[in-house]
């Protein structure tokens, strides 16, 4: 046994002793509550570590003797009412002899039931006196001793019983009462309600019976004899019989039967009989003395005519007969006979006899018709201001007055003492008009009626047309058009449309769309207070022209240049004239700044209206406009284009077809080829080329100031002597003239020009000579000239025969102007095979002037230069040497065509118009033009030409553009034109249609595009995501015309693409030069991927029990759908949990705890391995430390001061290592490029990077992590052991590593007994144990704490604040380094991973010489949902009972720092914090708050937030996801707002007033009870108003599906007072 387990004994002894503590057992629980055929489960556990045994002693469940720390006895459902298992040890003997603990078990049982009885009837009846029993009985029920019974009468609790009984096995108990009724009884409710208290343990369990309603039976009784009652009284009233049930009362008078509850009046009066039969039976006789006073009817009111004679009738009744008096203002007065308005006024008509006086006050109105009304006059008001109307008559009755006006909101009627004010308020234009104020009585009328007017306002009509434009197409589509006022429908009297001057009475009008074309459309309207208006609609039906048309109006066929040129355009039959504009067009622009032009108008003979501004109908027109012609004009199309300007988005527009004029003009000679002097050289003729542009073609004369004949040919000049030339050109219209001076020059040119010539013949000879020597023995085919082929194409000489064809260019010969001279100057031979290529590719330009030596080369070429094969026999050096002398002039003509074309690569949508544009780039163009299938065109002298291809409704086009030279050769260039389409469709289809898609299956996937052209343009690019996956392309298609293309794409599903979108788009591609064409979507395609589940975190993980024994297991695992979880816990815990990602554990077992993660994808299982924390040694460091610290000391003293002989030194000293003795030992990382050199006077060892065991240490050397670059690391041995930079520290040997004592045996002087290597071996050993901090970790993290959403970037900078050798990031996503900079950073684009951790790590030059900082990241996601329902409870609650409401979050991370709000309507009622959750994946979590409803929480919205609080890093305000509320139903019993009983006073006539309204969820139903009969109307309501109730006790029940309250009225007569 080791020392420190024997202190710790001993420890815990000490402790279990003075705790008072004798059995080192603890049971968890101690006491336990569990209901029958529950299971159950004790955990026993000990402090003893080494017990002899410990075990379970029970009936059932027990164990054997097992040496454990703990061990639980369980049950799967506990069947004995008195369990007493019992836990024992067998301690170790520091805890004494065996002992043991016993649980407190309490087996339980609780019926659903419980049951009232009556010893009386089972309907509750009861009679009034008598004593009765009630039983309150509840089944098998265990523990007795915990049970409670307690009596309730109505809701007091009047009675509690409770039971002594040591018995815990299930009985049936009751418990009874007795009680005496009385009537006040009637109506009481009993219950009675059984309580299980099993606290603090267990639960608090209780039923409730069912109600017993208690009925008392009593009576008849009647207490009365002699009745005296006033006439209209009721016998009952004054003598009720009472009794319950009501009993069966009779009434005889006379032996008549009468009804007690009639009125009596004076007839009645005498002896009655009353028999009432209830329980029992009673007759009594009694006398009823009915008394009355006088009567007095009269009308309350007495209207009569102003002069009509009074008739005012009363009937007075009354023993003895009433004396009748009359009094007004208390003065006793008579009437007249005829009334006026001065006796109007109220009087009171006294009656009056012994018994009694009575009084009637009677109202006598006289009436008279209304006076004239004053105060009313015409009225001014400013704009804004406030005015008022006054409005007054007297009459009686009193004037109604009544005002008629165009009502308005700022206008308001005020009635006030007999007058009538209108207030304007604020006074607007709408208030101008007419006001009439009439006052009206019953005897008649009278009215008036005043105009006010408001300064410097205008009446606007209130009326508005919509639409207030119409704007119609001759025989097109036909649109309704409204008409509304914009006041209230009481201001109006009448709304109209008038059309063509005929009134329409509706407020919507439809115009035909074929005839209105002048309908005048207006709206009209009269009004109340104010003078009839009306609103024009703008109307207008518009026809577009039938044709446009364009002519010269001169009369002259050919106009001369500077004339006038009248050209007239012809719109026919269109409409509106007003609306036309016309545009001129020369060619396709816009001819601008014409000044006279005009216009005329062709109206129908049948039309009287031709005013061009005020016409309607369809007119033709005719529009003039001049132009002063050039030459320029010559040619050119003219064209006229109608555009009716109305207002539309693409106003209709036609245009002429075009119209080509001819221009004559005047010549005009060319002198920039034919300048006024020119030099001729002596020999050699000069043609002069008189050249002159006009309309008719000029004709070209010359004429010379000699008089020798003039060699003239096609008007070119031949001279050869000097003089003065005239050239005149003349045609129809003018003619011109233009003088040259011919100068005669000598040229010594043509010599040099032949020396040069020879000289180039010469060397050709020779080098010819050289190559048939080198070729003489060379097979060679024999190749001929004769019959050669012109290539049609390129104009090369094509192959004869047999022969292989090779490319032979074609020259032709041009005419020399300013005398240019070619001169060939070189060959170029290429030879290939078996033949010899000659070409002659180069010229030069020795002047403009050598025509004799031109002459002379002449004479002795070819006019083609012929490319040669010869055989390199004796015939190959003359031909060679032939064309040698060969010279030409002019450029090539087959080798391309000289015009560019604009624009190069020409594409057209189908249907759409193109330009082409040829161009030539030379000025020997004589004829250009365009061949094509349609738009082809030829022009003649000109140097561009324009192929207008109105519509491309072929899709092969393939034009020509062709130039004639003025030589007549000709060349043409073909344009290729791309005719394309977009596609009219893009679909996405999947072959096969699985959804959602399976992770590693593929699917064929396929895009049709439908209808597009050309498809070697097309390209198919498939997206998923942002990201391009997939391109088609169809470039081996070689049709041109529309097809259906599809593309098809093989996708493999996999997890990364779930909620991924796919689709394709198709795009035509024309490179850079064409038109960027929009490519066109499909559909996309929502990935749904299924996958099986996948755990974050290893397989297979270690977890070893912390001091506070919590563990959290993370079995968190992604898949779709979303895994279900079960876990499987060790056998000693013997249960199962099922769907919970992350388990906690407060007192986890050691063991394996299995969790399976599944979907419909598969099944995954992880394992955690629970294993004890090693043991503290604390103790034993202590024992250790003190001389660990002296050691450590002398190791210091002894490296420094030690010698190899055991000797001590004054001071360190160094030798090398090839002296064999070394001082200390110093190990170090030092990094080594390759051919490094290292110093002579030290030893190195090399050991490769890594985690390497080095050879000659036999232990690893271990770094923090590998190297980020190639290197060494080396231990240095030799030196002093203490750096001379750095003081001497024991960090040294923590940087390096833990030594091995195997680094000490290295090889020493062979000494016995070495004192040095000893000490070394004894003192390092416990140098291992200890660990010397450098000077701290140099590195800074800015932010150092970070807090990212899922998938956003992040980025984290790590600084280093010391020179370092390498600065990096350690992470598995993003890791990064550096060796240059002193921060690097780490940076995700898209942060997804759970349980990254980067750590920042630093390799520096200094001790200490590497250490790490770690990011405090935080990743959180926000929850996918949060939701709120009830926990095991549907429908509405009742009040006063316990509810559990559940809110569940889902998806949410990191939990621990998510804060759960429970929430009624605005209030926060609890808070749910989760910090003691440790996962930083995504989590489920729920919260349960705990309710009990008051009917004030009726309606009630309950709702939870969840809030991440992410701290001051995080987003502000903190991210919130709130539930859907949950709306509380709280049903509640009746409750009246004054449940007392009420006394209600009876007014004879008067209504009378019942209130039982009570509140109650659901509503109460109300039901009355009395002892006189009620209307059934009366029956279910909860007020009654009635005023023929009588007096009595009147009941109201107010009920509902929890309970039922009662209230009482109680009616009483109240004497009427005098």
């Amino acid at each position: 046994m080791s020392e420190s387990t024997s202190f710790v004994r001993l420890f815990v002894g000490f402790l279990l002793s003075a705790t008072g503590f004798c059995c080192p057992i603890e049971l968890i629980p101690s006491s336990v509550v569990v209901k029958y055929e529950d299971p159950v489960s004790i955990n026993c556990s000990t402090l003893d570590p080494q017990h002899k045994g410990m075990g379970w002693e029970a009936p059932h469940g027990g164990t054997t003797v097992l040496q454990v720390p703990a061990l639980t006895w369980a049950l799967a459902n506990v069947t004995d009412w008195n369990p007493t298992p019992e836990c024992f040890i067998n301690p170790s003997p520091e805890f004494g002899k065996q002992c043991s603990k016993v649980p407190d078990i309490i087996v339980y049982t609780f019926p659903e039931t419980i049951d009232i009885s009556s010893s009386g009837s089972s309907d509750g009846v009861v009679r009034e006196g008598e004593t009765y029993s009630l039983t309150c009985e509840i089944k098998r029920v265990a523990p007795l001793q915990r049970l409670t019974m307690r009596w309730y009468k109505d809701d007091t609790l009047f009675h509690t019983d409770t039971f002594d009984s040591s018995s815990r096995k299930p009985v049936d108990q009751s418990s009874v009462i007795n009680f005496t009724s009385t009537r006040q009884d009637s109506g009481v409710t009993f219950r009675c309600e059984a309580h299980l208290d099993l606290s603090p343990d267990g639960p608090q369990l209780y039923l409730t019976s069912q109600e017993y309603n208690v009925t008392v039976y009593y009576g008849p009784e009647m207490l009365c004899s002699t009745v005296e009652l006033l006439e209209g009284e009721t016998i009952e009233s004054y003598c009720p019989v009472k009794g319950n049930p009501a009993p069966i009362v009779t009434w005889k008078k006379d032996g008549q039967s009468t009804e007690p509850t009639i009125p009596l009046s004076r007839e009645n009066a005498g002896w009655y009989t009353v028999e009432a039969e209830g329980i029992s039976f009673i007759r009594k006789n009694l006398q009823v003395l009915v008394l009355y006073g006088p009567e007095l009817t009269c009308p309350l009111n007495y209207t009569t005519t102003e002069y009509a004679p009074f008739n005012l009738t009363c009937k007075v009744e009354g023993y003895p007969k009433p004396e009748i008096t009359l009094y007004k203002d208390n003065d006793e007065v008579e009437l007249p006979e005829n009334l006026t308005r001065s006796d109007s006024g109220q009087y009171v008509i006294a009656a009056s006899n012994q018994n009694d006086i009575v009084n009637v006050t009677v109202e006598i109105v006289v009436t008279y018709p209304p006076s004239q009304i004053l105060e009313l006059e015409d009225t001014e008001v400013a704009r804004g201001s406030t005015v008022a109307l006054k409005c007054s008559s007297m009459g009686n009755p009193r004037p109604e007055y009544s005002w008629n006006y165009y009502r308005t909101d700022n206008v308001v009627e005020e009635n006030e003492d007999g007058v009538s004010r209108l207030l304007i308020l604020n006074a607007t234009a709408s208030n101008m008009g007419t006001y009439t104020c009439q006052a009206s009585n019953m005897e008649g009328n009278v009215s008036k009626t005043v105009r006010v007017s408001v300064k410097g306002a205008k009446i606007e009509c209130p009326l508005e047309i919509n639409p207030d434009r119409m704007l119609l197409q001759y025989q097109g589509m036909e649109k309704n058009v409204t008409c509304k006022t914009l006041t209230s429908s009481e201001n109006v009297r009448d709304q109209y449309w008038q059309i063509s001057g005929i009134s329409i009475s509706r407020k919507a009008w439809t115009p035909d769309t074929q005839n209105d074309w002048d309908p005048s459309p207006a709206c009209f309207a009269t009004f109340v207070g104010r003078e009839p208006c009306n609103k024009s609609l703008n109307f207008t039906l518009y026809k577009e022209p039938d044709s446009v048309s364009i002519r010269v109006l001169n009369n002259e066929s050919s106009p001369v240049e500077g004339s006038d040129c009248f050209l007239r355009c012809d719109v026919v039959n269109f409409a509106p004239a007003q609306s036309l504009r016309v545009q001129w067009y020369q060619g396709n622009k816009t001819m601008e700044g014409l000044t006279n032009t005009s216009s005329k108008i062709h109206c129908p003979s049948s039309s009287a209206n031709c005013d061009i501004n005020t016409i309607k109908t369809p007119v033709n027109m005719s529009f003039t406009t001049t132009i002063t012609l050039d030459k320029k004009h010559n040619g050119a199309e003219f064209r006229c284009k109608a555009v009716m300007d109305l207002e539309l988005e693409d106003p209709p527009n036609m245009t002429s077809s075009p119209i080509n004029v001819t221009v004559h003009y005047k010549p005009a000679i060319n002198t920039t080829k034919l300048p006024k002097t020119i030099p001729v050289f002596r020999g050699y003729p000069e043609e002069l080329v008189c050249e002159a542009e006009g309309n008719p073609p000029p004709k070209i004369q010359w004429l010379s100031n000699s008089d020798k004949v003039l060699q003239v040919s096609g008007g070119v000049l031949t001279v050869n002597e000097a003089g003065v030339y005239n050239c005149n050109a003349s045609n129809d219209v003018d003619s011109t003239s233009h003088e040259v001076v011919v100068i005669l020059k000598e040229d010594y040119l043509p010599l040099i020009a032949g020396f040069v010539a020879v000289t180039v013949v010469v060397i050709s000879i020779v080098f010819l000579f050289i190559y048939s020597i080198y070729y003489k023995n060379t097979k060679m085919r024999h190749y001929n000239l004769k019959n050669p082929k012109l290539s049609i194409h390129n104009g090369n000489v094509a192959h004869n025969g047999w022969d292989s064809q090779f490319p032979m260019t074609k020259l032709s010969y041009r005419k020399l102007n300013a005398a240019r001279l070619v001169l060939l100057s070189g060959l170029s031979m290429k030879v290939k095979g078996e033949t010899q290529h000659v070409q002659i590719v180069r010229k030069h330009t020795f002047g403009n002037r050598l025509p004799r030596l031109h002459n002379f080369i002449q004479k002795f070429s070819f006019i083609y230069t012929c490319t040669c094969f010869v055989n390199f026999t004796e015939n190959m050096m003359w031909v060679i040497v032939f064309g040698g002398f060969m010279a030409l002039t002019g450029t090539p003509v087959g080798a391309q065509c000289p015009v560019m074309i604009q624009p190069n690569v020409p594409v057209v949508k189908f249907e759409d118009p193109l330009l082409v544009n040829c161009t030539s780039s030379t000025d020997q163009t004589k004829i250009m033009g365009w061949e094509a299938p349609y738009g082809g065109t030829r022009k003649e002298d000109v140097t561009s030409v324009l192929l207008n291809i109105t519509s491309a409704y072929t899709w092969d086009l393939g034009p020509l553009c062709y130039i004639t030279f003025l030589d007549g050769t000709q060349c043409e260039e073909e344009v290729p034109i791309t005719v394309y389409q977009m596609p009219q469709s893009v679909s996405l289809s999947q072959s096969n249609q699985d959804n959602p898609m399976v992770e590693g299956k593929k699917y064929q996937m396929r895009c049709d595009i439908v209808n597009v052209a050309p498809s070697r343009n097309l390209s198919v690019y498939w997206h998923k995501g942002d990201k391009i996956i997939h391109i088609d392309t169809f470039s081996n298609v070689s049709s041109l015309q529309p097809l259906n293309q599809s593309s098809a794409f093989e996708l493999t599903a996999g997890r990364e693409d779930n909620g991924s979108r796919i689709w394709c788009e198709a795009a035509l591609n024309f490179g850079p030069s064409g038109p960027d064409l929009p490519p066109m979507e499909s559909k996309s395609h929502d990935m749904i991927v299924q996958y099986p589940p996948t755990f974050m975190n290893p397989e297979v993980e270690a977890v070893e029990v912390p001091a506070d024994l919590k563990i959290s297991l993370n079995c968190t695992a992604t898949g779709n759908p979303l895994p279900v979880y079960r876990w499987s816990l060790p056998p000693a815990m013997q249960k199962m949990m099922a769907n919970q990602p992350v388990l906690t554990l407060s007192v986890p077992f050691v063991g394996t705890y299995n969790c399976t993660a599944s979907n419909s994808q598969g099944t995954r299982t992880k394992s955690f391995i629970v294993t004890d924390a090693p043991r503290d040694q604390t103790i034993l460091a202590v024992v250790i430390g003190v001389p660990a610290v002296l050691g450590f000391a002398a190791l210091i003293t002894g490296l420094y001061y030690v010698k190899s002989d055991g000797t001590f030194c004054s001071k360190p000293s160094y030798q090398p290592a090839s002296s064999g003795a070394t001082r200390g030992c110093q190990i170090q990382r030092d990094h080594l490029l390759e051919g490094a050199t290292m110093a002579s006077n030290e030893s190195y060892t090399v050991i490769n990077t890594g985690w390497s065991l080095h050879p000659g240490l036999g232990h690893s050397l271990f770094t923090r992590r590998p190297w980020p670059w190639p290197g060494k690391i080396v231990a240095r041995v030799g030196g002093p052991f203490c750096s001379n930079i750095v003081p001497c520290r024991v960090a040294k040997f923590v940087q390096v590593g833990i030594f091995s004592p195997s680094l000490l045996n290295r090889k020493l002087p062979a000494k016995k007994n070495n004192m040095e290597n000893n000490f070394l071996k004894r003192i390092v050993m416990f140098c291992m144990f200890y660990t010397v901090s450098g000077e701290g970790c140099s590195l800074v993290l800015k932010p150092s704490r970070v807090v990212v959403g899922f998938g956003e970037p992040v980025t984290v900078s790590c600084e280093a604040t010391r020179p370092v050798r390498v600065l990096g990031w350690e992470s598995a996503i993003g890791a990064a380094h550096t060796q240059q900079d002193l921060s690097v950073q780490w940076k995700v684009d898209s942060l997804i991973d759970w349980i990254e951790e980067p750590i920042c790590y630093g390799v520096f030059f200094t001790a200490p010489r590497q250490c790490e900082e770690k990011l405090n990241l935080v990743l959180f996601k926000t929850p996918d949902s949060v939701s709120i329902r009830h926990v095991n409870h549907t429908g509405p609650m009742v009040e006063g009972k316990e509810y559990q409401l559940l809110c569940e979050v889902q998806n949410i991370a990191p939990v621990q720092y998510l804060s759960l709000k429970w929430y009624r309507g605005q209030t926060e009622v609890y808070n749910h914090s989760f910090s003691d959750l440790t996962s930083s994946s995504p989590v489920q979590v729920s919260s349960i708050l705990v309710i009990v409803p008051t009917k004030a929480e009726n309606g009630a919205q309950y709702r939870c937030v969840a809030e991440l609080e992410l701290g001051p890093e995080g987003p502000q305000p903190p991210p919130t996801v709130t539930s859907e509320p949950l709306n509380a139903s709280v049903y509640f019993p009746p409750s009246f707002i004054s449940p007392e009983p009420e006394v209600v006073d009876l007014i004879e006539g008067a209504e009378i007033i019942l209130n039982c309204t009570a509140t109650g969820n659901p509503t109460p139903v109300y039901s009355w009870q009395s002892s006189h009969p009620m209307q059934d109307r009366f029956e279910d309501e909860a007020v009654v108003t009635s005023s023929s109730l009588l007096p009595g006790t009147y009941t109201c029940t107010a009920s509902n599906t929890l309970e039922k309250k009662s209230k009482q009225f109680i009616v009483k007569p109240k004497t009427k007072g005098v």
